[in-house]
């Protein structure tokens, strides 16, 4: 049986509803603010002041679940909040001067295609209220949006390779990497998607929807993560007669990372920061911090990191010498501490890194 308020347009009317005044209801004489001669409640069963289709659409991605809105594609807020979108859109209403309308809507979903939805609309007239409602039908389309159509079309415009120079990715890195790329991504343009990652020999690749997604994204990771980057371009097809390229960027991060120990010209240095300005160290005989150029960094032999890092209790302390119980040998050993020592109160304990026979303080993180 069909609904009365289902599929139901309103009816004009010859009544000027700009023409607010308070008067007694032609209709049941009611003392009431009136529209027309009319009080709220006989103006409410005269007219409709709301049209409900008996059906209504929403078209969703069978991919991803983003939903066709106007002319284009885009992300869900949620399978109801999308389906009580749908069943507003559906709404019309009369727009007349002094006519105001609310609709509240609620949705019960019937299976996976169809869901069933109430219009309840509070129509203010001047100071009267009154409450029409309608029922449509939401129908459910499944179709492709046009990133998932080039996602499961081999798709995508950009390359983008990282790698470290003369080592692998460490787990950190990689994971580090991962979660900016896809942050980057996510919080882009629908036409940005990742079509595929890989874990290969040394470090990541990613194939991406976008050309200059992939620019801006190896750009970002130079800047937070130093590096350098190259960009190489190869002819991938054609497509409307336009010659396609595809352009793979490789950034290179810097062979030594913050923590590790490098050997450099006879010193023992602490790398303390790796970024696209450089790479800071501390100089462990010295204390001095300094910066290393890319020729001192080739140079650089890398000892270790922070499993070369041992503790040691300070036993005394008077400037500028400092006697420490080696953890291992159990025996007293005196080492130079540098001037960033003495500037803070004395410590029980200090971190120390063994060379041969020498021994070297290592700062604080």
């Amino acid at each position: 049986m069909r609904h009365p308020h289902r599929g139901s347009a309103p009816r004009p009317v010859p009544e000027d509803v700009s023409a607010l005044r308070s008067m007694k209801c032609i209709v049941c004489g009611r003392n009431a603010p009136a529209l027309g001669g009319l009080c709220a409640p006989c103006l409410g069963e005269r007219r409709r002041f709301i049209g409900v289709p008996e059906f209504c659409e929403l078209t969703v991605c069978a991919h991803c679940g983003s939903v066709h809105r106007g002319r284009r594609w885009e992300n869900s807020r949620g399978e109801m909040s999308e389906l009580e979108d749908a069943a507003r859109r559906s709404l019309r209403v009369v727009k007349e001067e002094g006519v105001s309308v609310s609709p509240k809507v609620s949705v019960v979903p019937v299976d996976g295609h169809n869901a069933d939805a109430e219009i309840e609309s509070t129509i203010r007239i001047g100071k009267s209220r009154l409450v029409q409602s309608g029922r449509t039908r939401i129908r459910i389309r499944r179709a492709v949006c046009e990133r998932c159509s080039k996602i499961h079309g081999k798709y995508y415009e950009a390359i983008l390779q990282v790698r470290a120079q003369g080592r692998d990715l460490t787990s950190q890195e990689l994971e580090l990497v991962r979660s900016r790329v896809a942050a980057l991504v996510q919080g882009a343009d629908r036409g940005d998607y990742i079509r595929e990652e890989r874990e290969v020999d040394g470090g990541l690749d990613f194939q991406l929807g976008k050309l200059l997604r992939g620019k801006a994204i190896v750009r970002t990771l130079a800047r937070e993560l130093g590096g350098r980057v190259t960009e190489s371009s190869k002819l991938a097809g054609n497509r409307e007669g336009r010659e396609l390229y595809r352009v793979t960027f490789l950034l290179r991060l810097p062979a030594l990372r913050g923590g590790d120990f490098v050997g450099l010209d006879g010193r023992i240095l602490l790398v303390t920061h790796v970024g696209p300005q450089g790479t800071s160290a501390t100089d462990l005989s010295s204390g001095r911090p300094e910066t290393l150029d890319p020729r001192a960094e080739e140079r650089a032999r890398r000892l270790g990191g922070s499993e070369l890092v041992e503790v040691a209790v300070v036993l005394d302390a008077r400037m500028p010498e400092l006697t420490l119980m080696d953890p291992v040998g159990y025996r007293p050993v005196t080492v130079i501490a540098p001037e960033w020592f003495w500037s803070r109160p004395r410590p029980e304990n200090v971190r120390i890194l063994k060379a041969g026979e020498e021994v070297f303080l290592v700062p604080d993180g």
